[in-house]
C-alpha cells in the first residue's frame, strides 16, 4: 500500500472511527502485529508505555476511548511518504472522568503496512494529559 490515496483514506478511517469511539472500527484499521505509544518521559509510564500487538493494543485503545472523547478533535494536515504518515491534528479534548475539556495538538507518525497501520507514535502534550489524570501537578 504505497498509494498515496489509499493511505491517506486508512488514515482518516482510523481517526473517524477513533472521533466515534468505535472500538471495533479502530481496531479495524491495525495490522496483526501493531505497537502503538505515546512520546514522552518514562516517569509517565502509564501514557508513555510501548504497547505490542492486537490484543494490548484492543485493552489499551478500550480504556483510551472510555477515557478521552476525541469527537471535538480534527485533522489538519496529513503527509504521505511511501507507507510513512505524518498527521497533525488539533482541537478540543474531553477527559471523561472529569469532564475537563482543554484545545490541544497531536502530532503522529505512523508506519504501515499491507494496508493496515503498523506503527503509530503520537507526540502529545504528555504533562497536560497526565495532569488530566491526576498524574502530575
Amino acid at each position: 500500500m504505497s498509494d498515496r490515496a489509499s493511505v491517506e483514506e486508512l488514515v482518516r478511517r482510523a481517526y473517524e472511527r477513533r472521533s466515534a469511539g468505535d472500538l471495533d472500527g479502530i481496531m479495524q484499521c491495525f495490522g496483526s502485529d501493531p505497537s502503538f505509544r505515546l512520546a514522552g518521559d518514562e516517569v509517565l509510564g502509564v501514557l508513555t508505555t510501548e504497547v505490542r500487538g492486537q490484543d494490548n493494543l484492543r485493552q489499551a485503545m478500550r480504556r483510551l476511548v472510555a477515557a478521552w472523547d476525541w469527537k471535538d478533535y480534527r485533522i489538519d494536515a496529513i503527509l504521505v511518504d511511501g507507507d510513512r504518515v505524518a498527521v497533525h491534528a488539533k482541537g478540543t479534548m474531553l477527559f471523561v472522568p472529569t469532564g475537563q475539556r482543554f484545545d490541544t495538538e497531536t502530532l503522529d507518525l505512523l508506519e504501515i503496512a499491507d494496508g493496515r497501520i503498523k506503527q503509530f507514535l503520537q507526540f502529545c502534550d504528555t504533562h497536560m494529559a497526565a495532569k488530566a489524570m491526576g498524574l502530575a501537578a
